[in-house]
């Protein structure tokens, strides 16, 4: 992982081991989530195993602060960019949970979308972005650079969509239900990308273009 800024050996591992964990746990919490807000399940019922989860990823990220603290503290200034880069990715992890939490708070208030377009769009976008999560996992283990700019341009393609979703939704002429609801959770969609976009940026991005991934180019993920 990361080969690019790691100076060698397995002194990481448990931080990678950690972080991705922390990828599952919010697959977990988003897929959950978005069963409650558009797959019509009872928000009752998935509430403490939501919650469960989510705490874990709070105390994932606060376990990677630690190794990587320890890890820095051993091995001086040869592995500062992997630590930095942990440290970022591990908030972006985070988030990507707090977001998801957000959808389900929304689904515990206002319940399922009616049927229609609208549902059907979520529902596409929960089928597309909850593997995403897994895969990003994968692309930051195998380090392919190909493969996360690949990545990268589908994210943005979905941040794309959810924009436009917000816009066409604020100045719909026509009563839609669960309008607000439905922008938000618009909103939750493509800020929870954005994280993952952030953190497959890490294979592909030097450490000050972190969190900063629409400035990459085609020559970024094909520079070896």
């Amino acid at each position: 992982m990361f080969k690019w800024l790691r100076t060698g050996g397995d002194g990481l591992a448990e931080v990678e081991e950690t972080f991705a964990g922390m990828l599952a746990d919010d697959r977990h919490v988003f897929d959950l989530a978005m069963s409650a807000r558009v797959g019509g399940a009872d928000p009752t019922t998935l509430a403490d195993a939501l919650n469960r989860t989510e705490e874990r990823t709070d105390e994932a990220e606060r376990r990677i602060r630690r190794l990587v603290l320890v890890h820095a503290s051993v091995h001086g200034a040869s592995d500062i960019p992997a630590c930095l880069m942990y440290m970022s990715i591990a908030k972006d992890a985070e988030r990507i949970a707090d977001l998801a939490k957000n959808i389900f708070g929304i689904a515990d208030t206002v319940g399922t979308p009616p049927g229609g377009a609208l549902r059907e769009d979520l529902a596409r976008l929960w089928d597309t972005i909850s593997p995403m999560i897994t895969e990003a996992g994968s692309i930051l283990a195998e380090d392919d650079r190909r493969v996360a700019q690949t990545f990268v341009e589908v994210a943005r393609d979905l941040q794309e969509h959810a924009r436009q979703q917000i816009d066409a939704l604020l100045r719909s002429p026509d009563e839609v239900p669960q309008a607000a609801a439905t922008v938000l959770t618009y909103r939750h969609l493509g800020r929870i990308v954005a994280n993952l976009l952030n953190i497959v940026s890490a294979v592909i991005m030097p450490l000050d273009r972190l969190d900063y991934p629409g400035e990459s180019s085609a020559a970024d993920a094909t520079d070896e």
